[in-house]
Parts: structure tokens; sequence; C-alpha cells
């Protein structure tokens, strides 16, 4: 109990400080020495006992150069007893030598003032004000003595008064302007942690953002970039990482964008996409205004603008929603009536002319009603279920289901990159969307070559390091003139289809971040690639929710 509340008066003495005060102690008792050998002031310096002068200031010079030695060589740090003993030895030897020059009438007793100050900086509460006490004692006891012995007289003994009450005052100011220059230099600390720590904060916010960020300076050289920023630019496609320091200019279709927006920030920026990067990357520009046009920086925010067409999909979904239900009543309903007409008339004898006139009915009947069908599962579309799961045994499981359930299926290959390949995709409609691609690719195969057969390649980009699926087929292919307008919906080269087979697949990539394009394979055939999103970061997001 002692020690814990002995240790609470002391204050953790700077370094820095004691340092000073320890080459201030060496410089002083120096000069002491030193002016004295030299007899530069033989008339001031030690004239009542020259001998107790010598001694005091050569032994004085000694200890004060190996505390300093201990500080500044070994790395010493003074503990509590050693400071104490410090400032003894500074008052003892500051008395000695005024007293051997002479007492109080020298002026030397002054330097007690420093000690004193000292004290109170390096100790706290009564420990300091003790250090003050001891110094007004020796004080008192050395200049009270030659009173009574007449050989001082009493002026002199209120002299040795006023310079104790001097040292008190002196421990008493020092105190208080050293318990507040504590509570600023707290204050400052604390400060300066929430800085960091909201810093911190900051940067880790805007390394998991979903939104790329980049702050890019006057001179257009980056000052902070994040990963979803780098993960959209394609930084790996670059050759070497964007960090700090690189120039924006390396990344030509944003740096036009920049240029663009500086030259008319009023006008909203065209979307654009860069090598190694699927994503179709939208780009907001704002201004962080500095001191000068030299400190002026640009934010940049990046967006995929697949996720904010995810977004406009679903608004769109919900209105169609409620126009399918319309079509539902008005439509369905009499199709079914047309339908089943035909089938009784099918049934019945009619003559052979009029067999072929129900034929027709009854198919084109069949045709609307899937047409319908497709038109309200599209607009009926729930918010995606995302499950993460690897593709290449998902795959599998899917070709073995769709061969039991198709007797004219065909020939499915699977090709695989020899590693797991991990992504995030609602199951029903990735089981949606290859079923339709899947029944293409096996009809346009059997069409060219008389073989049903399709292939499934699993891939990494190795720009963005991104899974993507190829659904390759040995088709004739899409003709240029049809490349526009493959995902729009109700376009169909078949006379049996319904058009919207492809563009629902298309919407259900959208809906799970993903996108689905086509490319026309360098042998031949069809590629519909479907581009999958990063399989970790759109979990969380569910989670949250």
């Amino acid at each position: 109990m002692q020690a814990s509340s002995h240790s609470s008066l002391i204050a953790p003495p700077p370094d820095n400080l004691l340092r000073v005060y320890a080459s201030y102690r060496v410089i002083l008792s120096a000069l002491l020495f030193g002016i004295y050998s030299l007899g530069w002031a033989k008339d001031m310096l030690g004239t009542v006992s020259p001998q107790l002068y010598a001694i005091t200031s050569l032994s004085y010079l000694i200890v004060t150069s190996l505390f300093l030695l201990l500080f500044k060589i070994l790395d010493y740090r003074a503990n509590t007893p050693t400071l104490f003993l410090t400032l003894l030895i500074d008052i003892t030897a500051i008395t000695l030598i005024t007293h051997a020059s002479g007492g109080l009438a020298s002026g030397l007793s002054l330097l007690l003032l420093v000690v004193v100050a000292a004290g109170s900086i390096f100790v706290k509460g009564q420990l300091a004000l003790l250090i003050a006490a001891m110094a007004s004692l020796v004080v008192l006891t050395v200049n009270i003595a030659p009173v009574f012995r007449f050989d001082q007289t009493s002026s002199q003994l209120l002299q040795a008064g006023l310079l104790g009450i001097l040292l008190f005052i002196t421990a008493l100011i020092f105190q208080i302007l050293t318990k507040r220059a504590q509570q600023a230099q707290s204050i400052a600390e604390i400060q300066t942690s929430q800085a960091e720590q909201l810093q911190q904060l900051n940067e880790n916010i805007i390394k998991r953002m979903n939104t790329g960020i980049i702050v890019v300076s006057a001179d257009d050289r980056i000052r902070l970039i994040n990963g979803a920023a780098i993960q959209l630019l394609g930084g790996q496609k670059l050759g070497r990482p964007l960090n700090r320091g690189q120039t924006i200019r390396i990344i030509k279709p944003l740096f036009d964008q920049l240029q663009r927006w500086r030259a008319y920030p009023w006008l909203r920026t065209p979307t654009f996409q860069v090598d190694g990067s699927p994503a179709d990357i939208q780009a907001n520009f704002t201004s962080l205004e500095g001191t000068t046009s030299q400190d002026q920086q640009t934010l940049i925010f990046l967006e995929d603008s697949r996720v904010l067409a995810q977004h406009a999909q679903q608004l769109k979904l919900s209105s169609l929603g409620r126009l399918t239900g319309s079509i539902a009543h008005e439509i369905r309903n009499p199709l079914g009536a047309i339908s089943h007409a035909s089938q009784l008339l099918q049934e019945s004898d009619t003559e052979q002319k009029h067999q072929k006139l129900v034929d027709i009915i009854h198919r084109h009947s069949s045709r609307v009603n899937q047409i319908v069908e497709n038109v309200m599962q599209l607009s009926q579309q729930k918010p995606p279920e995302l499950q993460k799961i690897s593709l290449g045994p998902w795959l599998k499981g899917f070709r073995e289901d769709y061969l039991e359930n198709h007797h004219m299926a065909g020939n499915i290959e699977i090709l695989t990159p020899g590693q797991e390949v991990l992504i995030s995709f609602d199951l029903s409609h990735l089981n949606q969307i290859l079923n339709n691609l899947v029944d293409n690719g096996l009809r346009f195969s059997e069409k060219e070559t008389g073989i049903r057969q399709v292939q499934f390649a699993i891939r990494i980009n190795e720009d963005s390091d991104l899974p993507y699926l190829d659904v390759v087929d040995q088709g004739p292919g899409v003709q240029d003139s049809d490349l526009d307008h493959l995902f729009e919906p109700f376009f169909t080269t078949r006379h049996e289809g319904s058009g919207l087979g492809l563009y629902l697949a298309r919407e259900l990539c959208r809906v799970n971040y993903a996108t689905l394009s086509y490319h026309n394979a360098p042998e031949g055939g069809a590629i519909f690639r479907i581009e999958f999103p990063h399989p970790d970061r759109l979990l969380p997001r569910v989670d949250r929710e």
C-alpha cells in the first residue's frame, strides 16, 4: 500500500527533460569548477573556504558527469529514488559551494531555484514541496549558525528566510504550470489517438466499400485508392498494381472522363470500360478544396452500372408484375378456352382439311401461352437467394439431371481449370439460365453438324481474377446483323420460338450481379459467357438484410 501511494505522487519524468537537466548540471558544475581553477573569479568563488569549494565543485562535476553518462550512453531510465537522490545532491552541492563563497551575498544560492523548479517538474504533490522544504531548511541551517556565533547579522538571516519563501513559491508555481502542461499533453495525446483511430476507421470503411474510391491530386497522381476501385479498373491488367503515387493517366478511359469533367463539370459522364474488367463503370467526380490550387484534389466514385441496372430492374419487375396480373386475367383464360376447343376439335371426326387448321390453332395457342408464362415468370421474380457453391461439382449434378429429364439430350462436356471455382448465385436462377442455353446449344449443334453436343468451360479471368462460364455449341453462330438484337425481348429467328429465352436469361444474370454476353467461337459455333461477381462480396449484404 505504501509503495502504491508513494508511486502515485510521482509524475513520469519525460526523458527529454531529464536529459536537458542532466546536461545543465554538467555544464553548471564544469563552469563552477573551471572558473575557480583558472582563477578568473577569486574574489567571488571560494573566498571563505577555498578547499571546501574545490573539493565540492570537483565532486559535483564527477557525479553529474556520471549521471549524464548513464542517460546518454547506457540509456538509463531514472526511477523515483534516483531522481530524489539527484535533487538532494544538487541542493547539498550548491549549498556547500555557496557557503564556501561567502554565503547569500555571493548570489550562488539562487541556483537552488532551478533545483526546486526541476523537482516540481519531475515529481508532484507532497514530494515536490518536500524538496523545497529541504532546500529552505539547509539554507536556514547554514546561515543560522553564524548568527548565534555573532559572525552574521540578523538581516542575513532574514535574507535566508526570504529565499526559503521564494523556494516554496517557485515549487508551487512550477507545480501548477507542470500540471497544466501535463493536462494539455494528455488532451493532445487523446486527440491524436482519436484522430488516428478515425483515420484508421475511415481507411477501413473505404477499403470495405463496394463503391470504388479514388483521390487524385492536382497533378493527376493517386493519393488514395481502395480495393473495389482496383477491381473495377482491372488493376492486374496494367502490369503493376494501382497504388498511391502512380498517375491516373495510365487508365486512359478514366483520365479522359476526368478531363471532360474538369472542362464541363455540369455534364453527366457516360459509362466506360477498361481492359481486364467486364464492368460498365459509372464515374462521378467531386472537388476537395485545398488551400491553394496546387493542393486541390478530386474525389472519384466508381460504381458498376450493372449493380445500378439491377436496382432499376427490380423497379421494372415490380411494375411489370402489376401489368402481367391483368395479362393473366385478360389473355390466359380466353387462351385456355381456345386451346381446349382446339383439342376437342382434334379429337372429333373432323375433315382432313380442317385438321390442319386445328393443328395451327393448337400450336400457336401453345406459343402464346409460353409467352405469357415467361413474362409472368420474369415479372414475379423475387430477390435472389444467393448461395456460395463450387461450380464444377454443381455442373456435374446439373448435367445428370438434364440428361435424365431429356431423353434426346445429347452430349454435355465439362472442362474445369484444375482448381476449385467458387461462385455466389441463386441456384434456381442458374438452373433456369443453363437449361435455356443448353436447349438452344443442342438444337443448333444438331442443325449444323447432326450431333447434339454442348460444352461447359469453367475459366478464371486472368485480368480480374473473376470466374466465368462459357457455354459452347457447334451451331452456325449468330449473324452480325442480329447481334444488337440478340437479347431483346421477343426477338427470335425461329417461327416456333417466343423470343424471351435469352432475354430472361440475361435478366436473371443481372439480378444475380452477373453478366451474360455472346461471343463467336474461333472455330465456328457460339459462346454464351456468364461472368460471375466476386463470390464473397455479395453474401454479407444479404446477411445484413
